[in-house]
């Protein structure tokens, strides 16, 4: 019994620690140690004697009690029908728990998720329940892997600043468990042997650990044992929505991180999550002005000056049921123009006019909200006809960098405006002067224009078209020079770059020529289900794209990168139903014109041609981290410990047996070929007294295993006690004679056998 409590506190105590590594705030001792009692019941049975029903009994009703302690379920609902259900909700308890692991970041705060700490406690009963049982039952090997399972699965979730320490201990605690368990072991000396043992051990991983091509952060990725959204592999997806030009690298399997329902018509629509709308000179970044932080109330949008009076019509609102799958993001996604949202119920959140919509925290799986969008189908003519009547709160999108506005597109003698721009006022700014260049193509490329819708359509295209510009989508385009702004090298040299590239150039170079234009971050249409009126978005459809201002109609989006989604608008030259002639007719002139506004004259439908040299581009650019690493399972983890566990034994046995034949006296070798022999049967479980002379040893073999012992009998016992002339050649004999006995000992028992004799512990003790 005082085995039992000491294995099991040993064990109950690794467990606990492994998993409470998981939250952050102070430990939660009344809660841990009741789980510990209820765990401790059924082994406490089984080592005074109960039966094993009754262990079985205890084991089901302290599960129970478990269950309703962690879950603050009444145990008087358990029980058949009536309106009562125990285990209904902490099933489902358990299940919303365990799926918040994969929607926020370890470790994790109790009070924000009351059921992950629920499910952690759930964790440290279960491992010590099961530990507990086997321990009692004197199952060491089982009690071993549930240990290692029990430690090693918590500790790869987060490995910490120190993983090795963490595994020492838990080594420490399975080489306990191994040889305290032993029969004959004395609990003293099973303790030193085992530390002995996990001494090695721990040298040898600290040496393996310095190594980079076997030491790893943390070995397991928790993230793709999500039982759900198979086979696609869930993940978490995280993001960063602030521009890096240094190349994107997306998974092979495609993660879905959102459902979105929609009512009417299919609309190929945009998903945008935020905007980017400050140029620091070498890239493009968030800066948002939120409020104050409010509850979980409807948000209306507070742009309407800058909207139609159509906006204003709920009739004209597209209506999305968002479901959140896997997505690491505190920003809430919908189509622009948002103009009323029903955040997620018990969130937090600021905002920015209704704008954009920004959590406390970041959004959790199966997380809905309800977002209501007033997304217009201009038509060429009436964005061509919009004019340039700006509102002063739009001179923000004007800024090149950081505060430096520029004329507005049409003000009278605006190339003389722009040239004292740039060499008077910024005459002795390098950067200003780098970026310059994107000025003088953007205006080479526009050129006949006669309006903004003009400008940014030539400038799409431009882009978008290999033909007329010359780009190739790549994800993983030169590296930036140090001396140079990356939007500048990848327009006037390298022209190979992914979404970010692409909407942060045409953005900059439509506020050179004086529109107002910002980089919009979220995700292209996804999949559509005609039956469910649902599009399913993934990590693939992750995106950067542009947004340009019109008066009367609001922020417009167009999409200037290769191969990309499709615009549902006849007004994109991505739009199957953009149309030259109609082009002519509204926004360039007849004189002097440049050759992509030509090119875009002449065309009829121009995404037919737009593929060339691009092949299926797979994503956009945004996407920085995603949670997923192809580690392997718990299981294989536990079977690798227990490998090198099994060849430490095997290592530490051989090396015992080489020091027992190190001497020269042949009558101390004699004595050794006994002790070996003892050890040999000691390891096949028999009980051999350490007083057991040869011929007792013979006789056990022969019993046994039937196997003729008596030639090593007799060539021992000369060499040990016989005249000193014939030690030396008996001796040989001897040691010729013991290894045929193994051999045939060997040969007559089962591989089952065999590998539990190597794995035994008990000859390090002979």
């Amino acid at each position: 019994m005082a085995r039992t409590s000491l294995l099991f506190a040993l064990s109950g105590a690794l467990i606990t620690g492994a998993w409470l590594r998981l939250e952050l705030g102070g430990v939660p001792f009344g809660r841990v140690l009741l789980m510990l009692a209820l765990a401790f019941v059924p082994a406490f049975a089984l080592a005074v004697g109960a039966r094993r029903t009754w262990v079985a009994v205890l084991t089901g009703a302290v599960t129970v009690a478990a269950c309703a302690e962690v879950f603050h379920a009444p145990l008087t609902d358990a029980r058949p029908g009536g309106e009562h259900d125990f285990f209904g909700p902490v099933l489902g308890s358990f299940r919303d728990g365990f799926l918040n692991f994969y929607d926020t970041t370890l470790p994790f705060r109790r009070s924000d998720f009351p059921l992950m700490h629920a499910d952690i406690l759930l964790a440290i009963f279960g491992f010590a329940l099961a530990a507990g049982i086997l321990i009692a039952a004197r199952r060491p090997i089982g009690a071993a892997v549930v240990l290692v399972v029990g430690v090693g699965w918590s500790t790869t979730l987060v490995p910490g600043s120190r993983p090795l320490l963490v595994g020492a201990l838990a080594l420490v605690g399975v080489l306990a468990v191994l040889f305290l368990l032993r029969s004959d072991a004395h609990p003293a000396r099973g303790l030193m042997q085992g530390f002995a043992v996990a001494l090695v051990l721990v040298v040898v991983a600290a040496v393996a650990s310095t190594s980079g091509s076997v030491a790893k952060g943390a070995f397991l990725t928790w993230q793709r044992w999500d039982p759900y959204d198979q086979p696609d592999d869930p993940v978490g997806v995280r993001y960063v929505w602030n521009s890096h030009y240094l190349g994107i690298h997306f998974p092979k399997k495609k993660t879905t991180v959102l459902k979105i329902k929609t009512e009417g018509p299919k609309r190929n629509l945009y998903w945008r999550a935020t905007t980017l709308d400050d140029y620091t000179g070498t890239g493009w970044q968030e800066s948002l002005d939120l409020n104050t932080e409010a509850g979980s109330n409807q948000i209306d949008s507070d742009s309407l000056a800058l909207l139609p009076t159509a906006a204003r019509n709920q009739a004209n609102w597209v209506k999305q049921d968002v479901t959140v799958e896997a997505l690491k993001d505190n920003h809430l996604v919908a189509s622009a123009q948002p103009m009323r949202w029903d955040p997620p119920s018990d969130a937090t959140f600021q905002d920015q006019g209704g704008d954009i919509v920004v959590l406390s925290r970041s959004l959790q799986r199966d997380q809905k909200y309800t977002v209501w969008s007033y997304a217009p189908r201009p038509t060429p003519r009436e964005l061509g006809q919009t004019g340039t009547n700006y509102p002063d709160s739009l001179e923000r999108y004007l800024e090149v960098i950081q505060t430096a506005a520029v004329p507005k597109y049409g003000t009278p003698d605006r190339d003389l405006l722009m040239k004292v721009f740039f060499d008077a006022r910024f005459a002795d700014d390098p950067l200003m002067q780098q970026n310059r260049a994107l000025y003088d193509v953007a205006k080479q490329v526009v050129e006949g224009t006669t309006n903004p819708y003009g400008a940014a359509t030539t400038l799409e295209a431009w882009f978008r078209q290999p033909s007329l510009g010359g780009f190739i989508y790549d994800e993983q385009p030169p590296v930036p020079a140090a001396n140079q702004p990356a939007l500048v090298q990848f327009v006037t040299q390298t022209k190979r770059g992914y979404c970010q590239h692409f909407a942060g150039a045409m953005t900059l170079m439509l506020r050179y020529l004086g529109i107002p234009a910002r980089v919009a971050a979220g995700f292209t249409s996804g999949s559509y289900d005609a039956d469910s009126h649902e599009w399913t978005v993934t990590d693939h459809e992750a995106h950067d794209w542009v947004e340009v201002y019109f008066p009367g109609w609001g922020w417009i989006p167009f999409d200037p990168t290769p191969g990309r989604g499709t615009l549902d608008a006849r007004y994109s030259s991505t739009s199957p139903e953009f149309s030259g002639p109609r082009f002519l007719d509204n926004v360039a002139t007849q004189g002097r014109r440049s050759a992509v506004v030509n090119a875009l004259i002449a065309s009829e439908a121009r995404p037919g041609q737009e593929s060339s040299g691009i092949g299926n581009s797979r994503g956009g650019g945004v996407v920085v981290n995603t949670v997923r690493d192809k580690g392997p399972s718990i299981l294989v983890l536990a079977f690798l410990v227990l490998a090198a566990a099994a060849l430490v034994v095997v290592g530490l046995k051989t090396v015992r047996r080489t020091l027992r034949f190190t001497g020269r006296d042949p009558r101390e070798l004699a004595g050794a070929c006994r002790r070996d022999l003892m050890a040999y049967l000691a390891d096949q479980g028999m009980d051999v007294p350490p007083s057991s002379t040869l011929g007792e040893l013979g006789e056990l073999v022969e019993r046994y295993f039937a196997v003729d012992a008596g030639p090593f009998v007799r060539a021992a016992t000369i060499a040990r006690f016989g005249p000193p002339d014939q030690a030396r050649v008996e001796l040989v004999r001897a040691r010729r004679e013991l290894r045929r006995v193994r051999s045939d000992i060997r040969n007559r028992i089962n591989m089952t056998s065999r590998v539990r004799g190597a794995l035994s512990l008990r000859s390090l003790a002979v």
